[in-house]
């Protein structure tokens, strides 16, 4: 009996969980990387007709992609396997993303991009379901705090590795897709098919409806998505910070991410997911109000980095509470909504946000996304004693 017993509470092996932290630091690595390349890819395509808006969508066309394929890819893994799946989308990353290598044709790079997109959208939804299922509940709130930590991490070696490869060439940050290579030899050595759930224990549990975690995830987005879009331009207006400085701070924003991730297991320990996301939008609040106000860059890093914290909330956060809230075999579908619902915000919090810049400046911009983030705050709570007579969320 006391065999059984510890056979059932056994975690899974160390290099299954490092690896599925591993192939999800890839997502991060995924627009970061070029980023600094930019310039130099508008230079050698300058004779192409309209090059200057080509190389951007170079940057911004795998979000259109992801946000189409998520929820494709999730339900062919219902079918085909969630480790089939996300071995399948580490090649198409590879493809898509080492295509910058060799071609030298902008129409093929962008249709790399969105084949790279699809494989981004694989990996999100496989690697968080998972390790899901590898792992008993109990351990959810460590495995998903440990992997948002991996993609802060990662954020920050992709900034630095990208920012040294693009000195070389303008083709030297695609090199990075590459190591996906080894992602996917580890994925298929250390990462087995999870064990499917009876059917009858399945009819059991409906799926609750998650149009209001699919709601936080979109608003938080637009609101937190203005400190990559526009802060660069806001610390060379306050402190004339240059290209270097504006990626250190940012650089330290994803740090912060590093650290509440790894925390993420004791905050999980003291509060649920309702009062956990109550705080990721405070953090939001406060971080872009004092951003907003800034008249230098010190109080101005002090900005993003409180900013930084509900960055670093968000995805183990609603990542955990969509896990939480649907039964094993609808994990991979509801995360390929979330997954989607995410990177719609990121498509249309720059467009919300350059009217608002435009007519009232780049400061009262911050200040504006820091209230909607206190009213979003104000709501959840608002919800939460609403639900305070149900039992918390797990």
């Amino acid at each position: 009996m006391t065999d059984t017993i510890a056979s059932e509470v056994r975690l899974p092996p160390r290099s299954l969980l490092l690896t599925l932290l591993g192939a999800s630091t890839m997502t991060i690595m995924a627009s970061a990387t070029i980023t600094p390349a930019l310039p130099e890819m508008e230079r050698h395509f300058a004779a192409t007709p309209h090059a200057a808006l080509l190389v951007r969508l170079v940057l911004t066309l795998p979000g259109l992609a992801i946000m189409i394929a998520a929820p494709v890819l999730a339900r062919l893994s219902g079918r085909a396997g969630r480790t089939r799946v996300l071995a399948c989308s580490l090649l198409l990353y590879v493809v898509g993303g080492g295509s910058g290598l060799v071609l030298d044709w902008l129409p093929g790079l962008l249709a790399g991009r969105a084949v790279l997109g699809a494989g981004i959208a694989g990996i999100m939804v496989t690697s968080t379901a998972l390790l899901a299922d590898h792992f008993p509940a109990a351990e959810h709130g460590r495995v998903l705090g440990l992997q948002g930590a991996a993609m802060g991490f990662g954020g920050v070696v992709a900034l630095l590795l990208g920012g040294v490869l693009a000195d070389l060439s303008w083709r030297g940050p695609f090199a990075v897709y590459l190591l996906a290579v080894p992602m996917l030899v580890l994925v298929l050595r250390n990462v087995p098919e999870a064990a499917r759930a009876k059917p009858e224990e399945e009819a059991a549990r409906r799926a609750p409806r998650l149009t209001g975690l699919y709601a936080l995830m979109f608003l938080g987005v637009i609101v937190f998505y203005t400190v990559p879009t526009q802060a660069p331009f806001w610390l060379a207006e306050v402190g004339e910070a240059g290209p270097l400085i504006s990626g250190a701070m940012i650089a330290a924003v994803n740090l912060v991410n590093t650290l509440i991730g790894l925390n993420f297991r004791r905050l999980r320990a003291r509060w649920d997911f309702r009062a956990l996301a109550v705080v990721l939008f405070v953090a939001y609040a406060a971080g872009l109000i004092v951003l907003g106000l800034a008249g230098g860059l010190w109080m101005a890093a002090v900005g993003m980095l409180i900013t930084g914290i509900g960055i670093g909330l968000q995805n183990p956060v609603l990542n955990g509470w969509v896990v939480a809230s649907v039964p094993p075999a609808q994990r991979t579908r509801a995360l390929g909504t979330l997954t989607s619902v995410l990177f719609l915000g990121q498509f249309a919090s720059p467009l919300v946000a350059q009217p608002v810049v435009d007519a009232a400046g780049l400061g009262t911009t911050f200040v504006l996304a820091g209230a909607l983030g206190a009213t979003i705050a104000a709501i959840t709570v608002l919800a939460r004693r609403k639900a305070s007579g149900s039992p918390p969320v797990a």
